[in-house]
C-alpha cells in the first residue's frame, strides 16, 4: 500500500482540537458530544479472525469508497497506523481521533478524518470501520444527524454486514443492532468535590448507563472530566437511545450547577480554596505531573466557570488542556523526554501561557 497518499500527523496540531470550543451549548458543563457507529463488511471475517490478506482488501475497499464518497470531505487526511511512529499515535489519541485498541493493533489499520477533525473512520479495530462524529458541547442530535449521513453515504459505497432480525452485526455482542455508541464528556468537580460522583455512577447503572474516566473504557479519572454513555446498542432505536441520554446528561447538568450555587453560597472557602490552590499550582509550579496538571487545570476551569477571574479566560483553559497532554507537550518540545523532562517541561509551557494571558 502506497504511502504516498496519506499525511503527515503534523498537520493537525496547526489546528485547536475539535471538541474544545469557548462556548458551546450545555457549557460550560457539557465538554463534547460524541457518536460511534460500528459497521462491518459482509463477506469478511471480523478483523480479530481476519488474515493479512483480508485486511489489506478491507482497508483498501473502506479508503477507496471514503474517497468516492467523498463523506468526509475534498480535504480529509488518512493516515496508516503502521507508518506512525509512537508519539504520532498518542497525538491522535490525545485529540479523541482514534482508540486505544486501534493503536494496540497489527497491520492494516488507519484512521480518516475530516479538515475540521469532527469526523472520523477507524479502519481494523475491534469492526472494520468505527465512524464516529464528535462535536463541541451538548449537541447529541447534530452529531446524530452527521453520522446518519455519513454512514449512509458509505452504505452506498460498502456492503455492511446487516441481519434482519439482529441488525448490523458486530464483533462484540453489546454493540449488536444499531452498533451505536453514544458519550457526553461531561466536567464535574463539584459533583466530585462534594463526594456524590458515586452516587451518580451507581444511579447511572441503574439506567443502562455507564460513566468513564476522559479517554473512555479503562481510563482513569483525570481532571474531574467524565464520560457518560450508553452499554447497549440491541432492543432501542437510535432515536431511542440519544433521547433517553440527553435527558439524563439534562438532569446531570442541573445536577452540577445546583451543587456549585450550594458552594457558592453555603461553603465559599472551600470552593476558594479549591480554585486558588490550583491556580496557585499552576502558576508557580517548576515540576508538574500530567495528573496534577489535569486536577489543576479542573480547578481553574470551575474559578473561570463561576466568574472568579480577570485575567484567566476560557480560551487559555482550553490551549492548556492541549498543551499538558504528554504527546502533544513533546511535539512541542520537538523531541522525545523522559518523564522528569516533561514534569520540568510541563510547568514551563503552563507559565509560560498563563503569563502571556496576563495571569500574574
Amino acid at each position: 500500500m502506497s504511502e504516498k497518499n496519506f499525511y503527515n500527523v503534523d498537520d493537525l496540531l496547526n489546528n485547536p482540537v475539535n471538541f474544545l470550543a469557548d462556548s458551546a451549548p450545555g457549557g460550560p458543563v457539557v465538554i463534547s458530544s460524541r457518536i460511534r457507529l460500528a459497521r462491518n463488511l459482509s463477506e469478511f471475517n471480523f478483523p480479530t479472525a481476519a488474515s493479512a490478506d483480508e485486511s489489506k482488501v478491507i482497508t483498501e475497499s473502506v479508503l477507496t469508497a471514503l474517497e468516492r464518497s467523498r463523506a468526509l470531505g475534498s480535504e480529509a487526511r488518512k493516515f496508516m497506523i503502521e507508518q506512525l511512529d509512537e508519539l504520532d499515535r498518542e497525538i491522535l489519541f490525545e485529540r479523541h481521533l482514534v482508540s486505544r485498541e486501534l493503536l494496540a493493533g497489527g497491520s492494516y489499520e488507519a484512521v480518516c478524518v475530516s479538515a475540521d477533525e469532527s469526523l472520523s473512520v477507524m479502519i481494523n479495530e475491534e469492526d472494520h470501520l468505527r465512524m464516529q462524529v464528535i462535536l463541541p458541547g451538548f449537541q447529541l442530535h447534530q452529531a446524530w444527524q452527521r453520522i446518519d449521513k455519513l454512514d449512509d453515504q458509505l452504505s452506498c459505497e460498502l456492503d455492511f454486514a446487516y441481519d434482519p432480525v439482529l441488525g448490523y452485526l458486530t464483533c462484540c455482542p453489546s454493540n449488536l443492532g444499531t452498533g451505536l455508541r453514544v458519550s457526553v464528556m461531561l466536567h464535574l468537580p463539584a459533583l466530585t468535590m462534594t463526594r456524590q460522583i458515586k452516587q451518580l455512577e451507581r444511579g447511572l447503572g441503574k439506567l443502562g448507563l455507564t460513566v468513564r474516566g476522559m479517554f473512555g473504557e479503562g481510563s482513569e479519572n483525570l481532571g474531574n472530566f467524565y464520560q457518560i454513555s450508553n452499554q447497549s446498542t440491541l432492543g432501542e432505536s437510535e432515536t431511542e437511545i440519544i433521547e433517553r441520554l440527553s435527558k439524563v446528561i439534562d438532569e446531570v447538568i442541573n445536577h452540577e450547577e445546583s451543587v456549585r450555587g450550594q458552594l457558592l453560597q453555603h461553603d465559599r472557602n472551600r470552593l476558594l480554596d479549591a480554585v486558588g490552590r490550583s491556580y496557585g499550582l499552576l502558576r508557580h509550579s517548576y515540576i508538574l505531573s500530567s495528573k496534577e496538571a489535569f486536577n489543576s487545570l479542573s480547578g481553574l476551569r470551575l474559578g473561570v466557570d463561576m466568574k472568579m477571574f480577570n485575567s484567566v479566560n476560557i480560551h487559555t483553559v482550553n490551549e492548556l488542556f492541549t498543551a499538558i497532554s504528554p504527546a502533544h507537550l513533546q511535539k512541542k518540545a520537538g523531541r522525545v523526554l523522559d518523564n522528569q523532562e516533561r514534569d520540568v517541561f510541563r510547568s514551563e509551557v503552563v507559565r509560560s501561557q498563563l503569563k502571556l494571558n496576563g495571569a500574574l
